[in-house]
């Protein structure tokens, strides 16, 4: 999640004062669309058929690409690109209609320009950021159930409009009552059902691929269902991306040119977790960077020293960095999300030598 951006609009706020009334939170989540997944209940049936939907639409676009007969008036390179990219489209709103599960998909392939096409990396890298919030009421039950006590119990100010969402959580900038500046992680309302029921289905979706003629050979389908489940519960675990936090923070200890947010304790919780403020620029924003005086040539030298130190030194690495994770300050090389799934933290024994990673790349 890009958890910190530029905080450059004016938001409201509430303060706690002795004698105030409650206060006012922000009403509904902002965005014009209602999605069926942002809710605490979900329909197993609905999901299946939503699901399967998907899946077999998809592969039948496939099967029309590969035949020209499929392109009215005969087939053309300009058609297949203007195909591929209302595909594209396609494909980013109805993995935002299904929901967080397939979001994380989407913004996996984001990463992955080998394998898509441009128009679909370039869609599906929407996905990042623009991914619908929730309302800040939910927000306060979670924050209660998890915490103990209420927002205006726990913090002096909490902006009710997050400064992000993505698709497991959103993030929220806050100021504890001892004066720092935080921001306030908070997991999507009924996440853990959502996943058991998207698992389930899927798994039967691997089956079908892994004994599929054509699409199993050669295809461990199953294993990378396995995968994806154990990666997705660590994920929803926001202890567990604390402790990550930690780790990576107490790597870089010596380093002053890459600053890690520190995990505020008191105030974490399976579903809540509470960082530093640390603002910054995305580095896929030029025109920001430069504007600020930041020479990005010097940041992704620091950049490059920074993961080189992960494989080699720490064996404790982001596997995937994207714009969303990656921000930048003068002469700092930031680093701002800590989770563990294909980009954050993931734990290797002991160092990486040279010879194992030549074949990483």
């Amino acid at each position: 999640m890009s958890a910190l951006l530029d905080d450059s609009v004016n938001r409201k706020r509430y303060a706690k004062r002795d004698g105030d009334a409650a206060p006012k939170t922000a009403g509904k989540s902002y965005g014009s669309k209602a999605y069926r997944w942002n809710r605490d209940k979900y329909s197993r049936r609905r999901r299946f058929f939503d699901i399967w939907a998907f899946v077999l639409i998809w592969l039948t676009w496939l099967w029309l690409d590969s035949k020209d007969w499929s392109y009215w008036g005969g087939v053309s390179e300009e058609k297949k690109v203007a195909r591929r990219r209302f595909q594209a489209v396609w494909v980013r709103e109805t993995l935002l209609d299904l929901g967080p599960t397939f979001i994380k998909v989407g913004q996996l392939f984001s990463t992955r320009a080998d394998l898509f096409p441009a128009e679909f990396v370039e869609e599906l890298s929407k996905l990042q950021d623009k991914v619908p919030a929730f309302s800040y009421e939910q927000v306060e039950v979670i924050v209660e159930q998890d915490l103990g006590k209420s927002v205006a119990e726990l913090f002096r100010s909490f902006d009710p409009v997050p400064l992000a969402a993505a698709s497991l959580g959103q993030v929220h900038k806050a100021q504890l009552h001892s004066g720092p500046e935080v921001v306030v992680k908070v997991q999507r309302p009924g996440l853990r059902k959502l996943f058991e029921i998207d698992l389930e289905i899927l798994k039967g979706i691997a089956r079908y691929f892994q004994n599929h003629p054509k699409w199993g050979r050669g295809r461990d389908w199953l294993g990378i269902y396995e995968e994806c489940c154990r990666i997705l519960w660590l994920e929803i675990d926001y202890l567990n991306e604390g402790r990550n936090a930690d780790t990576f923070r107490r790597n870089f200890r010596d380093r002053d040119w890459v600053m890690v947010p520190r995990v505020y304790w008191r105030y974490a919780a399976p579903r809540v977790l509470t960082l530093e403020y640390l603002p910054g620029i995305k580095i896929s924003h030029y025109e920001a960077l430069e504007a600020s005086g930041i020479d990005r040539k010097s940041i992704a030298k620091l950049g490059a020293k920074a993961y080189l130190q992960q494989l080699l030194n720490d064996g404790f690495f982001t596997p995937i960095l994207t714009p969303a994770i990656l921000l930048s300050v003068p002469r700092i090389s930031d680093f701002l999300r800590f989770r563990h799934d294909g980009a954050n933290p993931v734990q290797r024994p002991g160092r990486i030598d040279g010879d194992a990673l030549r074949h990483c790349f």
